[in-house]
């Protein structure tokens, strides 16, 4: 009896609490239901909105909507009495996606606000249909009423034509996109974006295909990407986007990205544009450039291959079984004749062929005046020998250190391809043409390219080497002995310069920046050491020393680039100081000067005993070496005040300068010592100073530094300015390797006016 009734009042409980969901579904829904409104383009719709009402906005796509896109605005009213709590939320569905955003606009930890927000919308390029519409949902959870303006304009001028320059105003909140495509006979065209400000932005290229990733969360997703400052450039080619291209400018909500260190912060963000696109060489044009360079460079060396011939009537002749005399300064010295069997066992462990080295080297010790038959006592054959060692320990650590130095380099290009992030990579972008060789794409091909000067000029400078040599046979009675291996070792070095230099531009950064300096260090060093062995043949130094001494020198300047402290420098400069008082003292008691535990006693004698000994045994060479010591003085207190640019090119500086020095000491001291100059070398001076002075200006018109960000390195981009394909360092590196090459042939041919003189008659100096 009570089953039916019970099953009868569930029922309608059943029923009922349906009926009280419904009504209060219903009830609650008709305060969301959102207001529908027809919009028109270019007319701004002012509404308030609370958690209560939503806006849905409809509008008609226009006939020519893939040409000037749709471009959403809404402005958001600031309360003069607080802040908004609860945020406006835009939801835009069109043709190709759904984008939302929200108002206030904050980015990522940071407290500027935005009250304002625009976004292109991204256009369908293969649909010719408008039959679909744009819906722009408005709605928030404040409670408070808050005022928004929504605008639906068309992007104008959103097709960009070659040589059309466009300027316009972002921020962060309104990133701004424009097309691209290849319909203008142009397959490489460069991008050239610059402004007047240093609001930090990201620049991208994407494909011409939806979604358009406009925000600083996306844009790092696909495509290209750099950051830039006042000037950025890309060069792109139409084999990579051959439907055309989007160029995307989103700016960040600071500067962090942009510069190093302390960067001054501003609440206004807007941003003045500028771009424009340019038509350039494309790659049949890159390739003519690059064969015009090597057939000139073919076209030399076969020159100097059939034409170059030493000049038989200066060169020796063979005499290899008498010791010359030996002399103090005019007065010969009667010397017998050493008994030395020349058989093929001496080798280079051998350090004195004399049967009683130690009374002759008693007697130079105490010589007023040196000539270098006093110090080309040793064979020939062992000197040269020894001199051979040079090359070989190059070509040792040329082969260990250059193998991962290009497994480097080539992973980070490969890193660069596949990310589209063209910071790692510090290149002039307004002239750096990519080139694709196999499975793997240069970015910057030219500037690798132009370094082919230095191993041209490397080899040719062996060559020439090699010509002389095979032409000047060893004579002990006349001349300077004649040893080749550092010479060989120097144009080795030359080539191997090119060869780091091109590593280097692959991926030019802070980061291995070593390697394109590293050889110069070696090629300074050598050329020094061959201007000392030149009238020191018997005390030259031992090869396996110099490479221990540049290694320090290239550890040395590592450490000055990873940690520029001031205890760095002053440990540095004082090291550095001290090497030259050290060399000086050698140069000028022309390798008679030991430095030991007898020092003090011995210049304490040289005070008490010596009848004047304020005044200097050798004047004229006192003059000059208190010259150079007052310059490196000099370069140490002036690095203080003005950098010289990081420490590794202030080591270099440092090289340099005592090159010059040391080079300008020797050619000093020939004309005191009565010796000539013959036409060839003087030429080739007088070439030297000219190439170098013309590589200077090029080089300190930079092009990129790896010292600054990698937008601020983009500031001192430039267009290219040789032939459409070389910029200023590629010209640099053109005229710095002619300039080494004829300032080794400075080297090698400065002393053919002493060939036919006796040994004995040239002074040491």
């Amino acid at each position: 009896m009570w089953k039916p009734i019970l099953v009868a009042i569930f029922g309608l409980s059943s029923v009922w609490s349906e009926l009280f969901s419904e009504k209060f579904v219903s009830n609650g829904s008709n305060d969301l239901i959102p207001i529908v409104l027809k919009g028109n383009y270019s007319k701004n719709y002012p509404k308030i909105i609370n958690n209560t009402v939503s806006y849905l906005f409809l509008y008609d796509y226009l006939l020519n909507s893939t040409l000037e896109p749709p471009k959403v605005k809404v402005t958001l009213i600031k309360p003069e009495d607080n802040d908004i709590v609860d945020p406006l939320i835009v939801v835009v569905r069109h043709r190709s996606g759904v984008i939302s955003w929200q108002l206030p606009y904050i980015e990522k930890e940071q407290e500027i606000k935005y009250y304002k927000a625009a976004h292109i919308l991204c256009p369908l390029l293969s649909v010719s249909n408008n039959e679909s519409r744009i819906v722009v949902s408005v709605s928030t959870n404040s409670l408070q009423n808050i005022t928004f303006i929504l605008r639906l304009d068309v992007q104008k001028s959103f097709n960009v034509l070659l040589n059309q320059e466009m300027s316009f105003n972002l921020s962060p909140s309104e990133p701004v996109y424009y097309y691209y495509s290849f319909k203008q006979n142009a397959s490489m065209v460069l991008l050239h974006v610059k402004s007047d400000d240093l609001i930090c932005m990201t620049l991208s290229i994407q494909n011409s295909s939806c979604p358009v990733f406009d925000s600083l969360e996306t844009v790092q997703y696909v495509g290209l990407r750099q950051t830039v400052s006042k000037t950025g450039g890309i060069i792109i080619s139409k084999d990579e986007y051959p439907l055309g291209l989007f160029i995307v400018f989103v700016v960040h909500s600071d500067n962090s990205a942009c510069h190093q260190g302390n960067y001054q912060a501003t609440n206004s963000r807007t941003k003045n544009i500028s771009f424009v696109m340019k038509s350039t060489v494309d790659f049949n044009y890159q390739t003519i450039n690059c064969l015009i360079v090597i057939v000139i460079f073919i076209s030399i060396l076969v020159f100097t291959s059939f034409f170059y011939h030493p000049n038989r009537n200066n060169l020796k002749t063979i005499d290899i079984q008498e010791e010359p005399s030996t002399s103090i300064c005019s007065t010969p010295v009667n010397i017998q004749p050493d008994n030395v069997s020349y058989d093929s066992s001496l080798d280079e462990t051998d350090i004195d062929i004399l049967k009683s080295p130690e009374p002759w080297k008693d007697l130079i010790r105490t010589k007023a005046c040196l000539y270098v038959s006093d110090l080309s006592k040793k064979d020939h054959r062992i000197l040269k020998a020894k001199s051979r060692l040079y090359v070989w320990n190059l070509i040792t650590v040329a082969v260990f250190y250059s193998l991962p130095v290009i497994q480097l380099v080539f992973t980070s290009q490969k890193v660069l391809n596949e990310t589209g992030n063209q910071d790692l990579c510090y290149y002039n972008f307004l002239c750096s043409h990519s080139f694709i060789l196999g499975p793997w794409k240069f970015s910057d091909f030219n500037h690798i390219f132009s370094n082919i000067g230095y191993i041209f000029f490397g080899l040719l400078f062996i060559l020439i080497t090699y010509k002389r040599e095979c032409m000047n046979v060893p004579n002990k009675k006349f001349g300077i002995p004649n040893h080749c291996g550092l010479y060989y070792a120097m144009g080795s070095a030359l080539a191997m310069e090119g060869l780091m230099s091109a590593c280097y531009h692959v991926c030019p950064n802070h980061s291995n920046f070593q390697f394109d300096t590293s050889f110069m260090y070696i090629i300074c060093m050598l050329s020094m050491i061959k201007i000392y062995q030149t009238r020191h043949p018997d005390i030259n130094a031992n090869a396996y020393l110099v490479f221990g001494v540049l290694a320090f020198v290239i550890i040395l300047g590592l450490t000055g680039i990873m940690y520029e402290g001031p205890i760095l420098f002053i440990l540095f400069t004082c090291l550095h100081l001290i090497m030259i008082f050290w060399l000086s003292a050698q140069i000028y008691y022309m390798g008679r000067w030991k430095l030991d535990k007898k020092t003090p006693k011995r210049f304490l004698d040289h005070i008490t005993t010596a009848p004047n000994p304020c005044r200097p045994k050798y004047p004229n060479r006192m003059v000059l070496l208190s010259i150079g010591i007052l310059i490196n003085l000099g370069l140490a207190i002036s690095h203080w005040v003005i950098k010289f640019g990081n420490f590794g090119n202030y080591l270099l500086i440092l090289f340099m300068v005592n090159l010059i020095l040391y080079l300008s000491f020797y050619i000093v001291m020939k004309l005191i010592s009565k010796e000539k100059l013959h036409f060839w070398p003087l030429l080739y001076i007088l070439l030297a100073m000219i190439f170098w002075s013309a590589s200077l200006y090029f080089y300190i018109h930079k092009s990129s530094s790896w010292t600054l960000s990698a937008a601020e390195s983009r500031t001192y981009n430039t267009p290219c300015t040789f032939m459409d394909f070389y910029d200023n360092h590629d010209i640099w590196h053109f005229l710095s390797a002619i300039s080494l090459f004829l300032s080794f042939m400075v080297l090698l041919t400065l002393d053919d006016d002493v060939n036919n003189k006796p040994t004995a008659t040239i002074p040491v100096f």
